[in-house]
């Protein structure tokens, strides 16, 4: 049962359920842990409410801390609760961000007296705790588990993680709305990410595997033509919009786990391609070095 409701105690709950704030992936959980963590530290009843593009719990279930809160158990009336959001500014550094995002929380969670804060988020906070939070919090529905053991099992051992990120630089598909940059060449681009990644692989042991990830399809399709590259296979979506192919989601979790799961991480960039924060949080979750390489 849902403590925060019968005792009197605050509750936070975390909300994605597509009303005022919808960040990737990434952001998403980044925020969720986050909070848990000061929630933690302040000893308050912490509930997630994922409702929307789907529902956490097909991909994610509560491990050592019961999360779920019932629908009916979350109150809208504003007697009761608060609405929060923390959101990160851009141009800021990490540290400073999470000092006004704990301040946002203090003043916010700490100084007022509601039954519920509902949290729209992507708070960076006490980052060097989230494989522990993490772990604390989820453990992989059993459908993500068994596609995570037979990835694992195909590779066949030690691996690292290469990731590029196009946006829409390729044309698979349109990520940000309104966003419509002059493209270079698309086969160019392509053409400098596959010699640059060759270059990659060719200092590595050769017991190496090369887990590949990308959003852009075009760009893995020529990547698997590497030697000892591994290309999870799946369709490639952005998880803020809703699909009715759900495979997309699974596969965006399924890569998420493979990547906290490789030795190290690179993420490649050059020119207009995104500084993704994607294989950086799979990076936090699994405690593996990080390292963004520009070219």
């Amino acid at each position: 049962d849902s403590p925060c409701i019968h005792t009197g105690n605050k509750c936070v709950i975390i909300m994605v359920d597509n009303t005022i704030y919808n960040p990737g992936l990434a952001d998403k959980l980044r925020g969720i842990l986050s909070i848990y963590s000061l929630c933690k530290e302040k000893h308050i009843d912490f509930k997630i409410n994922w409702t929307y593009p789907f529902e956490l719990t097909e991909y994610l279930l509560p491990n050592k801390i019961n999360w779920i809160i019932e629908q009916e158990k979350i109150k809208y009336s504003l007697s009761d609760s608060k609405i929060v959001v923390i959101d990160t500014l851009p141009n800021i550094h990490a540290s400073r961000q999470s000092i006004i995002d704990k301040k946002i929380f203090d003043d916010t969670v700490l100084n007022s007296q509601y039954l519920q804060y509902h949290i729209y988020t992507n708070s960076i906070i006490h980052t060097q705790a989230f494989p522990n939070l993490f772990r604390e919090l989820f453990t992989p529905s059993e459908k993500l588990q068994s596609l995570i053991d037979l990835h694992h099992k195909n590779i066949g051992g030690k691996y690292v993680a290469a990731s590029f990120r196009f946006l829409e630089l390729l044309g698979d598909f349109k990520d940000s709305e309104g966003m419509d940059e002059t493209l270079p060449p698309r086969e160019l681009l392509i053409e400098q990410c596959y010699i640059e990644l060759k270059k990659f692989i060719d200092t590595l042991p050769e017991f190496y595997k090369i887990l590949v990830t990308s959003d852009s399809e075009r760009f893995l399709t020529k990547a698997s033509t590497l030697p000892r590259t591994y290309i999870i296979p799946g369709k490639v979506i952005h998880i803020r919009y809703k699909t009715t192919d759900t495979s997309a989601y699974m596969k965006t979790f399924l890569d998420m786990f493979l990547l906290s799961g490789a030795e190290s991480l690179v993420l490649f960039k050059t020119g207009k391609m995104y500084n993704s924060g994607f294989p950086r949080l799979a990076s936090q979750i699994g405690n593996k070095p990080f390292k963004i390489h520009e070219f």
